[in-house]
C-alpha cells in the first residue's frame, strides 16, 4: 500500500455522532485543503410512537459508531492527530505478520465499498449489519431490479423469507430481505469455505 494512494479507512466515533463528525471532518478537510471523502451509510425510515400518535421520517445509521473515510495514509495520520472526535481507526489484526508488533490499519477494498454503497443507496427494504457468524448458503446474483448484478450469499433462515447477504471484509455481513424470484444461483455448490 503506497503512502499517497487513496484507501477507505474505518474511523471509530461515538455512536449517534456519525453525521455530526462527518460534517466536522469535511470542514477540517476544507481548511487543510486535504483530499478526504467520507461516508456514513444510512437509510430513511418511518418511526412511529403510538403512545403519543407521532410519526417521523429519520435517517437510521446502518453501522453505528463507524465513519468511512477515503484518503491517503498521510492524511489519515493527520486526521487522528488533529481531530479528537475520531476515537481511533479500525485495525486489521488478521493481516498482522509474525515480525510485526502492531496490526496494520484496516482498509476496505474499493470494489467492496462501491458494492456496499450501491446496496445501501438502491435497497428497497431495510438493511441490517450482522457481525455474527452466519450459516452461508448458495452463492447468488441478483438478476433483476435496482440491485441487478450484485453477488452475495443466500441465507435461509427457518420460517423467514430469503435474505440476500453480501460480505464486507472487516465488518461482517450486510443483509436484506429479497424476493427469491429476483435471484439466480452463481455456483451450484454451496460455498463451504467461509
Amino acid at each position: 500500500m503506497e503512502n499517497n494512494s487513496l484507501n477507505w479507512y474505518i474511523a471509530i466515533v461515538t455512536p449517534n455522532t456519525e453525521k455530526a463528525h462527518e460534517q466536522k471532518l469535511a470542514d477540517w478537510a476544507k481548511r487543510k485543503s486535504s483530499l478526504v471523502e467520507t461516508y456514513v451509510p444510512s437509510q430513511r425510515e418511518l418511526h412511529e410512537w403510538p403512545s403519543i400518535s407521532k410519526r417521523k421520517w429519520i435517517d437510521r445509521v446502518i453501522c453505528p459508531g463507524f465513519l468511512f473515510i477515503r484518503t491517503t495514509e498521510k492524511i489519515r495520520y493527520a486526521i487522528k492527530a488533529e481531530c479528537p472526535y475520531i476515537l481511533h481507526f479500525l485495525k486489521d489484526r488478521a493481516r498482522k505478520g509474525k515480525e510485526q508488533t502492531v496490526a496494520p490499519f484496516a482498509v476496505v477494498p474499493e470494489d467492496q465499498m462501491e458494492a456496499f454503497r450501491r446496496m445501501v443507496g438502491d435497497a428497497e427494504t431495510p438493511i441490517t449489519m450482522d457481525t455474527s457468524q452466519l450459516h452461508v448458503g448458495s452463492r447468488v446474483r441478483i438478476k433483476s431490479g435496482s440491485l441487478k448484478g450484485l453477488e452475495g450469499c443466500l441465507i435461509r433462515e427457518p420460517g423467514k423469507s430469503p435474505r440476500f447477504c453480501m460480505r464486507i471484509d472487516l465488518l461482517g455481513y450486510a443483509t436484506m430481505e429479497i424476493d427469491a424470484a429476483h435471484l439466480e444461483e452463481v455456483d451450484p455448490k454451496p460455498d463451504q469455505s467461509k
